[in-house]
């Protein structure tokens, strides 16, 4: 990017990812380049503002996801090719889900694409299915709040003063209503899901894409590798539904064992547990500073990793960032960085007893509990 000057994000999309951008934004800012912010609701009204601000050999985009590199109508220039495709604009895409998620996407020709994974199990399968497309890994961050540009670390509530002994910041989505992407189907295909999904109850260090393909080629040993992309694709609600089922394990041990958590999102109110009173529901979807909010205010924080076998959520910096210690299940990528009950606190989804008794622990020992918050 060395010729590069002027950067495009998108924002009012998706809130996490428009938050992301403008944290990038502000930093991109300081080091000289100009920015412009396309708004993705505004659509066409955004379009002519956006045409200005490109200049070829000047301008780069980078974008979460493929927020407007989706084909969308109103970036079109002609009637194939968007305006950075027609005006030789290079494209970064970060990807901070699977990529098997964005198949219809990375199977079209992307002009000047560059991708960048947050999982290094991504990277690998970006290089099997989609060798043409160059690919980089690049870890996720967390952040301070902003003030205006400026992120404000200071100003933390003491460790021992603070709100929320045990606190989680997710949305849980009841499981029947991901099992509605497949009940419908003949019972061969609804028995061939559950078994995907109970062989990774019982493996869950098995990356999602691992899983599928075994047993898709039990099923059709032939299958191409085409064949097997689509097949991915297909079956995306599973991912869903698996992190979902261990997001709820992991609360549901600690409530069901008199550890009383606060859950901060929407949905918890359907996670069926024996000591209700335990869990404490706070309601709505939080936006993203309201997330950073709350773990500032909380002394252990859970974290469950969205199925990231060699790479890290944000959540895990942002609560290590934001002083609070951080109770997550391990990646190959954190136990590479990281050392358990040094700077955080690991535990294993095939060993929820053991995670209750680390919580219990830390709860038991604030002082060791806040040497671990402020060397995270």
């Amino acid at each position: 990017m060395s010729d590069i000057r002027k950067l495009v994000f998108f924002e009012r999309g998706v809130e996490t990812l428009t938050y992301f951008s403008h944290e990038m934004a502000a930093s991109f800012r300081k080091m000289g380049y100009q920015i412009f912010f396309f708004d993705i609701q505004a659509e066409y009204a955004d379009t002519k503002r956006l045409s200005r601000f490109l200049k070829s050999g000047e301008t780069a985009v980078i974008t979460f996801n493929f927020i407007g590199l989706s084909g969308e109508e109103f970036l079109l220039e002609t009637e194939s090719q968007s305006v950075f495709a027609s005006r030789n604009i290079p494209v970064y895409c970060i990807l901070v889900d699977h990529p098997l998620y964005y198949h219809k996407q990375l199977d079209e020709t992307i002009p000047n694409l560059t991708v960048f994974c947050i999982d290094r199990q991504h990277i690998s399968y970006m290089k099997r299915f989609y060798k043409g497309i160059p690919c980089h890994f690049l870890p996720l961050a967390g952040n301070f709040l902003m003030d205006g540009e400026e992120r404000v670390p200071t100003d933390f509530i003491p460790y021992e003063n603070r709100e929320y002994e045990v606190g989680f910041i997710a949305n849980y989505v009841h499981l029947p209503a991901i099992e509605e992407h497949f009940t419908s189907q003949t019972k061969e295909y609804i028995d061939f899901y559950h078994e995907i999904l109970n062989y990774l109850r019982l493996h869950p260090s098995e990356p999602l894409d691992s899983a599928m393909e075994h047993f898709v080629r039990r099923e059709i040993p032939e299958v191409t590798e085409r064949e097997l992309m689509a097949c991915f694709a297909g079956m995306l609600f599973l991912d869903m539904y698996n992190r979902t089922y261990f997001r709820g394990e992991t609360v549901r041990t600690l409530v069901d064992n008199g550890v009383r958590v606060h859950v901060f999102g929407k949905g918890w109110e359907n996670l069926k547990v024996k000591h209700p009173e335990n869990l404490i529901l706070n309601g709505r979807q939080l936006d993203s500073a309201e997330c950073v909010k709350i773990i500032r205010n909380t002394k252990i924080a859970l974290n469950t990793m969205p199925w990231f076998k060699d790479g890290c959520s944000e959540r895990v910096f942002n609560i290590m960032l934001n002083g609070a210690v951080c109770l997550t299940d391990t990646s190959k990528y954190l136990l590479e960085r990281f050392e358990h009950g040094n700077e955080l606190v690991f535990y294993n989804l095939e060993e929820m007893e053991e995670m209750q008794q680390n919580v219990c622990w830390l709860l038991e020992n604030p002082n060791a509990a806040s040497q671990i918050a402020q060397a995270g």
